[in-house]
């Protein structure tokens, strides 16, 4: 979870040993992709995860495989998995809890891989950050927060707001066309989706 008054403390603890692990942005970007990987066994997918995560040369590498799975499966829960929690409560003017979204609302609006012309441009655009110099030293948390941050006049969300517009109503004009067009010519194939 971003913190802004403690320090990200990167590691994990298994069987009372703690564990020190690489939580830059790239790492956990490949460490998704690999956890997605079908032609993949999950016993490769494992130590595959732990010489990302962990390095080469962890102790970790020679433990059980249960103790391994164990702290992927930290690695997962503490900087992957999205949590109820960290989703802000919507209310409406009067402070009431606004309903969740249903199904169709919460269609996958963007994806890592797909978009990722539009999320380096964006972050050159309105950080001046190059995210390709920062493999290896943006922590995720970090590229998490920029990227929710983004403005609206950056690529990526424009995409995305063209990606979720939705028909106001029955009525048939200019706007309405342009904005389908838009929603076809960035759409997301069919075979992405996000773990985070």
């Amino acid at each position: 979870m971003f913190s802004l008054y403690q320090k990200a403390n990167d590691e994990v603890e298994v069987s009372g040993i703690k564990y020190p692990l690489n939580a830059s942005f790239d790492v956990m970007l490949k460490l998704i992709d690999l956890l997605k990987e079908e032609r993949l066994s999950d016993i490769n997918k494992l130590k595959l995860s732990i010489m990302l995560v962990f390095g080469r040369d962890t102790e970790l590498s020679e433990l059980s495989l249960e103790t391994q799975a164990e702290a992927i499966r930290q690695v997962f829960d503490g900087y992957l998995k999205s949590s109820k929690n960290d989703k802000p409560v919507k209310r409406d003017l009067q402070g009431n809890v606004m309903p969740e979204l249903d199904e169709e609302e919460k269609k996958v609006l963007y994806s890592i891989n797909h978009d990722a012309e539009y999320i380096y441009a964006s972050f050159m655009q309105a950080y001046g950050l190059d995210s390709l110099e920062q493999q290896g030293k943006l922590h995720w948390f970090k590229f998490k927060a920029l990227l929710s941050g983004l403005p609206e006049d950056t690529k990526f969300e424009q995409v995305m707001s063209i990606r979720s517009w939705k028909k106001p109503s029955n009525s048939k004009n200019a706007h309405e066309t342009q904005m389908k067009k838009l929603q076809e010519i960035y759409a997301l194939p069919d075979t992405e989706s996000e773990v985070t």
